[in-house]
């Protein structure tokens, strides 16, 4: 028998073809992308629950897989034991692992906690955190267990660790009972009509709702269902009516899209340039804002890891330790130097990063960087765990230049296929520097990476080719900035 489980549930909901292609022809579903980063988030996950356990001393953890963790929790619910991971499976085929759940000897029912790594509880499309605990309650009252409260807990993004983590201050407990009630009996009819279709063995295959869906929103198997979609389309150009009143009319190539049709200005921009293939360059703004680079100039670029639980004493819920810096520095006669520092360990790892940055970074001269917001609000978090330095960030911060605002709107290219990324501006404009021939090639596998030096036993050599590949990344990351910005001036 099929069974569905939450992490089915949630995918059903994004989109019911995906969810039958993945039960029924696994050969054609499409994997998302189980990504370093995402791996990482797991481990996370199940950090923190480590920790939320420590709140039921004497619960028990059913570590057993499927019909064993069944036959296990039956027998610790026949004891009322508090239970970690209790795993049930219904005739109908509901099948849900709970993170928590604990016996209420005076009200005779069962609490259920569900624990979240987050900062706050989410309702959007992809989590839906409500709709997550509704459906562990009802597999749980199919199971023949009387529910009574309902928790989601998740992390206080306040919080700063001073010492052990203190439990009470890090976790913040919210009864949902309520909210579960308001959306049971839609809950129960939307998991009702998931089993109905897993018991189909064939289905029209031909699209998914996701069709009408800006590109954001769409499942992983869009492009099983929807072949005759571009790989750049009208879904990212348009959302909602527009976007549905384009697909009635067959319009799914943004160079399709009608003369007449009702844009706002940045839409038509977008739909022009595909149309006419031919780059919009706003030369006078380009220099104008060029023009306000003073020099030497500064090409900085951070890497940064973080964990729900903060690393360190001064540390927030899940802020980032800035672990590794690069630093091109061009000067007004071309000379071009580098800079860099990479931790090598958690302790001390900032302290020496902000030493290493004020030995390089002189007091005259702008500071370029892509995605002003996030070089700033790390140097404002450096201020806070190194008040002494609070002067040198500040003035850091006062002379950053944002080379990303240049292609938002005075440099546009058909190929960037609307974004002012980096990763899309860098192959168009210098298509000879490459992050393809990197061992790490995004900033996910640069976190993945250093973790693992910092938080698994490795030897020696393996740590310094691991280093070496993390120079070199992130190097490349400043010098493509200085080579966008020749390209551009």
């Amino acid at each position: 028998m099929l069974h569905l489980s939450k992490t089915d549930f949630k995918e059903y909901l994004i989109c019911p073809k995906c969810l039958w292609l993945k039960k029924k022809r696994p050969d054609d579903y499409v994997k998302g992308e189980f990504s370093a980063f995402l791996k990482k988030l797991i481990k996370d996950g199940y950090e923190v629950e480590e920790y939320f356990k420590q709140f039921f001393p004497s619960g028990v953890t059913v570590w057993s897989k499927k019909e064993k963790a069944v036959e296990e929790t039956k027998k610790l619910i026949a004891e009322k034991k508090t239970i970690f991971q209790a795993t049930v499976e219904t005739e109908d085929g509901t099948f849900a692992k709970i993170d928590i759940l604990e016996f209420n000897e005076k009200k005779n029912k069962w609490k259920l906690y569900e624990v979240k790594s987050g900062s706050k509880i989410k309702t959007d499309l992809f989590h839906n955190h409500i709709k997550d605990i509704a459906f562990q309650k009802i597999a749980l009252e199919k199971a023949g267990l009387e529910i009574g409260k309902n928790f989601l807990v998740h992390l206080n993004g306040e919080y700063r660790r001073k010492g052990e983590i203190e439990l009470k201050k890090f976790f913040v407990f919210n009864e949902v009972s309520s909210e579960i009630d308001e959306i049971q009996k839609e809950t129960e009819a939307e998991i009702s009509q998931a089993l109905e279709l897993l018991k189909k063995d064939d289905i029209d295959l031909s699209g998914c709702g996701c069709l009408y869906k800006s590109s954001g929103q769409r499942c992983d198997c869009f492009k099983f269902f929807n072949p005759q979609v571009p790989a750049y389309s009208t879904g990212h150009i348009f959302q909602k009516k527009k976007l549905r009143a384009l697909i009635e009319e067959r319009i799914f190539d943004p160079i399709d899209v009608p003369e007449d049709f009702k844009m706002t200005d940045v839409q038509a921009t977008k739909v022009e340039l595909q149309k006419s293939r031919i780059p919009r360059i706003d030369k006078g703004s380009v220099r104008e804002i060029l023009s306000e680079l003073v020099y030497p100039l500064y090409f900085l670029d951070y890497e940064t890891f973080g964990k729900p639980v903060p690393l360190l004493d001064g540390y927030k819920t899940s802020q980032q330790l800035v672990f590794q810096y690069s630093l091109h520095v061009l000067h007004e006669n071309g000379k071009l130097e580098h800079f860099e520092y990479l931790a090598d360990k958690l302790e001390g790892a900032t302290k020496g990063l902000v030493e290493s940055m004020k030995a390089n970074i002189g007091p005259v001269g702008s500071v370029l960087v892509w995605y002003e917001s996030f070089e700033k609000g790390r140097n404002c978090e450096l201020m806070e765990l190194h008040p002494d330095e609070k002067e040198f960030l500040e003035d850091i911060n006062e002379r950053i230049f944002d080379l990303m605002k240049v292609f938002k709107k005075d440099y546009l290219h058909p190929e960037f296929k609307g974004s002012a990324s980096i990763k899309k501006v860098l192959p168009v404009l210098v298509p000879e520097l490459s992050y393809a021939e990197l061992d790490v090639q995004n900033g996910t596998m640069a976190i993945e990476a250093w973790g693992r030096t910092i938080f698994e036993k490795m030897d020696k050599q393996e740590i310094e080719e691991i280093r070496s590949n993390l120079l070199k990344y992130c190097e490349l990351d400043t010098l493509a900035m200085v080579k966008i910005l020749e390209k551009i001036t």
